[in-house]
């Protein structure tokens, strides 16, 4: 019974870390030190490929192993008195904890039952002197680190020569100076003899860490529950050898707890049902679910929205990888989101909230046909809940957006169950006009993807170099229409700088196919400077774009996407060689570009000794 008392302090503290973690990223505060990578340790660690064994030290913890707390897609935490207010709460709370769970433990290993608030209150002060002195040399080790590594390595061996401190105070009633001072001494004695144990310490915690490798949310869940039982075994074992030890050594080593705590049966039956609710507890605060408390309120904005990702189109491949282009797609998709009036001057510094989307999952489908099982990858329309902190940006022209990249998003599960790992990224235009949301695998980095556009209002996602259609941006707006995709075409098309290219005709003909004159205009004239025999009418930017946009005139949102999806993909402009025009030195080839109202030619005449541009006509 007093064993079990132990795993659900364990997994109580745990399972409320999490639960804190997910506020953390919500809020946008860090927990010390239960960041990604903790600044303060005094355990020895040895890294196998992901995995870890450790000695686990007081208290079991998945910071020990490496595994991470939460489900959630890790934002950037800020530093400042929300982060200094909570992590000192946590801090103190934790010493408290300590002092309970190693109380509890010294009468586990003596045969007796302790009354494991009163082993808290007795051993607290000095748990929570432990604790500073961990951070203060914890701190240091890292200040010195930055320039003098060696000497940062050797404190670090000195700090583990005094990790015996917390179980001399338990075992022996000491005060924390006192067992400060006798730690190195006695660890020194006693190192050969609890080698074995340590062995065998590693041994198990690197098999629990194995666990990790199991698919959402049990590789969470079992090591929490398998670390607590093990790590208490471990440490209770510790202190079992420690005490003997000592009473060999004629060191004084109390056998009676801080009290005695006998339990009524119905604490047993407690005690048991405990464990399976605190572990389910823990899998809804790792998913972020308990954030769904925080969403309040009736969300006032339904968009509707289209899907984009960028290919290795024709012009990506003309362009020697510089041209972006997106092909589109629309399938009911929309999202519901609760926003403040962005209108104004005024604008907040973060915007946080849950909102509700509708969009496409990649998923595994299963199905059965007469003896044999078909397993399908295909998407599927699903109901989503992303959580998100968007902070405020400023863009290039000295606009505002919000953005993910400086916050926090992540999906809350909602029944989807994609065949990978999934993150997103979420981007908001200074007005509250344009929402924008990126879904991509978890094991790529977006940050080489994530583009704004100059005023802050589109999100112009580049194209990656080699999963490019794993990146999936989604677009909403209260009112779709041309003049915005236009815009945002437009807006991707700044940041193609092309030179002159013996294929600019497939260039020309994307930047033609997504009504971009600036890019047309500044293509043409880059030709003529480069000797480049030129036919096209003689119009400036925004005749060209004013005639490439009319041409899209009476069609349906569903039909433009269409069209300009040919810029995106392969296969479009395909090149025809005109034969009654070409000879031994030079081909001359033609390829159109399609719009609603019928098609344009593009003519361009080829040397066939070097592949080298010599003219090209328009129309």
């Amino acid at each position: 019974m007093a064993y079990l008392r132990l795993i659900v302090l364990v997994l109580a503290f745990e399972v409320l870390i999490t639960a804190l973690l997910g506020l953390g990223m919500y809020y946008g505060f860090a927990v010390f030190p239960y960041s990604p990578s903790p600044l303060v340790t005094t355990r020895s660690a040895a890294q196998s490929g992901g995995f870890q064994a450790t000695l686990p030290m007081y208290v079991p913890s998945l910071q020990d192993l490496k595994i991470p707390y939460t489900l959630l897609q890790e934002g950037k935490q800020r530093w400042g008195i929300a982060a200094f207010l909570v992590s000192a709460a946590v801090t103190v709370l934790h010493s408290f904890f300590r002092g309970m769970y190693l109380g509890g433990l010294k009468g586990w290993v003596t045969n007796k039952s302790a009354a494991l608030f009163a082993c808290g209150r007795q051993y607290f002060g000095r748990m929570l002197a432990w604790s500073i002195f961990q951070i203060l040399t914890g701190g240091l080790m890292i200040f010195i680190a930055v320039t003098l590594f060696p000497i940062a390595a050797v404190l670090m061996l000195v700090l583990f020569l005094y990790s015996l401190t917390p179980y001399l105070v338990v075992l022996q009633d000491i005060s924390f100076g006192e067992a400060l001072g006798k730690a190195p001494r006695l660890l020194r004695r006693y190192f050969i003899k609890l080698l074995p144990l340590s062995l065998l310490a590693l041994i198990g915690t690197f098999s629990v860490s194995l666990l990790q490798s199991l698919p959402a949310p049990w590789g969470y869940a079992v090591p929490l529950v398998a670390y607590a039982f093990v790590g208490t075994w471990l440490i209770g074992e510790l202190m079992r050898q420690l005490a003997g030890k000592l009473r060999i050594y004629d060191e004084p080593a109390p056998n009676l707890p801080v009290g005695e705590f006998q339990a009524p049966r119905w604490i047993h039956a407690l005690m048991i049902l405990l464990v399976p609710v605190l572990v389910a507890a823990g899998i809804l605060a790792a998913s972020g679910r308990h954030l769904s408390v925080l969403d309040i309120g009736r969300k006032d904005k339904l968009m509707d929205g289209v899907a984009y990702r960028s290919n290795f189109s024709d012009a990506y491949y003309a362009s020697q990888w510089n041209y972006t282009a997106y092909e589109w797609q629309t399938n009911g998709y929309s999202l519901t989101i609760s926003l403040p009036d962005l209108s104004g001057e005024q604008k907040p510094e973060v915007l946080r909230g849950i909102a509700d989307i509708t969009w496409q999952v990649t998923e595994d489908i299963r199905s059965v046909k007469g003896h044999s099982t078909l397993m399908e990858r295909k998407p599927v329309t699903r109901k989503s809940r992303i959580m998100y902190r968007l902070v405020r940006q400023t863009a290039t022209n000295g606009g505002f957006y919000y953005s993910s990249k400086g916050g926090a998003a992540s999906i809350l599960p909602n029944g989807e169950r994609p065949h990978e790992p999934l993150s997103v990224g979420m981007m908001i235009s200074g007005d509250g006009s344009q929402l924008y949301v990126l879904q991509f695998p978890s094991r790529f980095d977006s940050s080489q993807v994530f583009r704004v556009s100059d005023d802050g209002r589109y999100f112009i996602p580049k194209t990656n170099e080699i999963n490019p259609t794993d990146f999936h941006a989604y677009w909403f707006t209260a009112e779709q229409n041309t003049d915005n995709l236009f815009g945002l075409l437009a807006a991707k098309n700044k940041t193609n700088n092309l030179g002159i290219l013996n294929q600019s005709a497939i260039v020309l003909a994307s930047a033609m196919q997504e009504g971009d004159g600036r890019m047309v205009v500044n293509l043409l004239e880059t030709l003529r400077k480069a000797g480049v025999s030129v036919t096209s009418p003689d119009w400036d930017e925004r005749t060209w774009t004013d005639h490439l946009h009319s041409r899209y005139n009476g069609v349906t949102l569903q039909q433009t996407l269409e069209l300009l999806t040919k810029a995106g993909v392969q296969g479009t402009y395909q090149a025809k060689e005109l034969q009654d025009l070409s000879d031994d030195k030079t081909g001359v080839y033609r390829l159109e570009v399609s719009f609603p109202d019928g098609k344009l030619p593009i003519t361009y005449r080829i040397s066939k000794a070097d592949g080298k541009l010599l003219s090209m006509s328009l129309g």
